[in-house]
């Protein structure tokens, strides 16, 4: 990153300047005056205000035109904090970057690429998402406004395009309620015939990145949509803190295991960490709304952030789950801290719709030790406690151990619904054939009909769902098969793409108007469907986090 690149060369000119310090007997005050006074404009500028703090309180110590001298030691003393700081950046920063803990079932970007086009005009929403697809972009179709928000808020997209008038909610009021998630630095563009300038200020006002008029060229459609997801990527990976509960985000987490791990290297500093994981969250905002659960999860934050040890670092993992960094702490002094903050936040009432309720946390620990030093392992055993914690009841905590190594293998289950025996042993030959990661487990299972799916008793716990479902089939066509589904199950579990030789309007409504997720045309090509599938894998484990 651009910001990146001037904090290296800052920091060389900083090591540069006090490695010829040191080659003199005395530095005069003056000297020390500029050196500082420049730091603070410049590291300020560039976004290590931390540094430009430091400097800017060194400043008021000194005279801009003293002749003083100052001794090795004592300017050395007096800089330290800078030099600290700069020995930390080099660390943990000016290395080169890896590629953070990833799903490893297909390659791709950590990032969530996921386009929701948010129209009622389903051929020019089909139009759009062929374009793009065929680009290798994921895109999911919402018909009207209220699928549109269950989707922004299921999915977490990354661009929304969005259009003005919808059957039932104005886009506007869509624009709205996405400012209030305020949590995923979600992009949104309208798409409208109406460019009028009362519509295009009103989309600014409203926090829409751009307006684009209705038609558009597909070629220019293709680079706005590259341009967007790489200024997007490169915003997030600049942005330490999580924006919902400005705690520190997983990203910053990563370097400061880093940073603790060398620490216990060179001179033996224990540490543990545990992963909190507020217990049943989905039903919180299943029954009291998601701008409630947006506030327990600042709730939770601010109650850990305030009942924590001064020492320890609370950062935001991703979704309800938190981890907490605890220096120079052991296992069982961290078990001891964790059921502390669990009858702390056991205790806290919440408020929604009018009504108050408790929440609980599991949590799940694990130290340091010769055989995890490395971020990527001790979350994985943290997380393996924390796993357990949530199979045998939740509202515990759980001390990670290696005599009891906890089975956690993300489940996938593909199933096939359709009346043609050529497709169905179509796909489910070609998913069984293919080569997974020894991190997941992937079922196959097909079925000629949807009375015997429904009569089958599908559902497991624990386990994600993607449906392959046929709209015509004998007995029950897809439809009903597809409202059965969605009356017990939503798209956090169970993804629904239909399988369909219609490509007629009224028909693409219906199913996404009763919660289809995607739909794919026949015939279909089984390399694409299958890459669209596992596309959607991962976006279903993203979620699970």
């Amino acid at each position: 990153m651009l910001n990146d690149k001037y904090k290296i060369m800052m920091c060389d000119r900083i090591t540069e300047t006090i490695q010829n310090w040191e080659q003199q007997n005395t530095v005069e005050e003056q000297e020390i005056y500029t050196f500082l006074h420049n730091l603070k404009g410049t590291a300020g500028s560039i976004g290590m205000e931390g540094l430009s703090e430091i400097a800017a309180t060194k400043l008021e110590q000194l005279e801009e035109k003293s002749s003083k001298r100052w001794e090795k030691e004592n300017w050395k003393a007096f800089l330290f904090q800078i030099e600290e700081t700069v020995s930390f950046f080099e660390k943990n920063v000016k290395r080169s970057q890896t590629e953070e803990n990833d799903l490893p079932f297909i390659k791709r970007s950590k990032q969530n690429n996921f386009i929701l086009v948010i129209d009622d005009d389903i051929v020019f929403a089909s139009y759009i998402k062929n374009i793009l697809e065929s680009k290798g972009f994921m895109v999911i179709v919402a018909h009207n406004g209220k699928r549109g928000l269950e989707l922004i808020y299921e999915l977490n997209p990354a661009l929304v395009f969005l259009d003005i008038k919808l059957p039932d909610i104005n886009g506007f009021s869509i624009l709205e309620n996405i400012n209030k998630i305020k949590s995923n630095h979600m992009f949104v563009t309208i798409m409208s015939v109406d460019d009028s300038k009362g519509n295009r200020a009103k989309a600014y006002d409203l926090g829409a990145l751009d307006f684009i008029k209705k038609p558009l060229d597909a070629d220019i459609l293709i680079s706005y949509v590259r341009n967007r997801l790489v200024f997007k990527q490169a915003l997030e990976l600049s942005i330490m803190t999580d924006e919902l509960t400005q705690l520190y985000n997983r990203k910053y987490m990563n370097t400061q295991l880093e940073f603790l791990m060398e620490q216990f290297e060179k001179r033996g500093e224990q540490f543990s960490i545990a992963i909190a994981d507020i217990d049943f969250f989905k039903n919180i905002n299943d029954t009291y709304g998601h701008i409630v659960g947006d506030e327990v999860l600042r709730g939770f934050s601010n109650l850990i952030m305030s009942a924590k040890r001064e020492e320890d670092i609370l950062f935001r993992f991703g979704g309800e789950e938190f981890v907490l960094v605890m220096p120079n702490t052991s296992k069982n002094t961290a078990f001891s801290i964790m059921e502390r903050l669990r009858t702390i936040v056991g205790k806290q009432p919440f408020k929604g719709n009018e009504q108050s309720f408790n929440i609980t946390f599991s949590s799940g620990i694990a130290e340091i030790n010769h055989q995890n030093k490395h971020p990527k392992a001790l979350v994985e055993q943290a997380d393996q406690a924390l796993y357990k914690a949530k199979t045998s009841g939740r509202n515990q905590t759980v001390l990670f151990t290696k005599e009891e190594q906890i089975s956690k293998k993300q489940k996938l289950k593909l199933i096939v619904i359709d009346d043609v025996a050529i497709i169905r042993n179509l796909v489910t030959n070609y998913f069984n054939k293919l080569q997974v990661p020894e991190e997941f487990t992937m079922e196959v299972a097909a079925f000629e009909n949807g009375v015997k799916f429904l009569e089958s008793n599908w559902y497991e716990k624990n386990t994600k769902y993607i449906i392959l479902l046929d709209g015509m089939m004998p007995q029950m066509d897809g439809m009903n098969v597809l409202k059965k589904i969605r009356e017990e199950y939503s798209s956090n579990d169970v993804i629904v793409s239909m399988l369909t030789g219609r490509n007629d309007e009224e028909y693409v409504l219906e199913a996404l108007a009763n919660g289809a997720d995607d739909f794919i045309v026949k015939p279909f090509n089984i390399a694409d469907v299958t890459n669209r599938m596992l596309q959607l894998a991962n976006q279903l484990f993203l979620k699970a986090r």
